[in-house]
């Protein structure tokens, strides 16, 4: 494998994959999330209850929440690693944006395990 400056060429490649995945799913749901409203609205409080109770709903969620916080973390990251140049400012950012990505994770977890309450 051939060496750069800072390390072999395919060490990102994992990133940049898990990225255009949780990209596509992203935006697969969200148009499922679209077309669904659309067509059948969610007339009340407990209409949009008893359909985020159902299973399946509830899995694909958090499966989109999940893709939706490792996608945030991948570009953050990539983002503070090419343009934050000090070590203590990368890492206090980085920090800040773990951080506040773990706190939602807690919060939407909470959210779907009482969604079907």
């Amino acid at each position: 494998m051939i060496r750069g400056a800072t390390g072999s060429v395919g060490s990102g490649l994992g990133e940049w994959l898990l990225q255009r995945v949780t990209a596509l799913y992203i935006g697969a749901f969200a148009l499922y999330l679209l077309f669904r409203l659309i067509a059948a609205p969610v007339s009340d409080y407990v209409a949009w209850k008893s359909w985020f109770a159902a299973g399946g709903i509830r899995i694909s969620f958090a499966l989109f929440v999940a893709s939706l916080l490792i996608h945030s973390w991948i570009g953050m990251r990539s983002v503070f690693m090419d343009y934050v140049k000090p070590g203590w400012l990368r890492f206090a950012v980085s920090l800040l944006t773990a951080t506040g990505l773990l706190l939602l994770a807690v919060w939407a977890a909470d959210v779907l395990i009482q969604g079907g309450r």
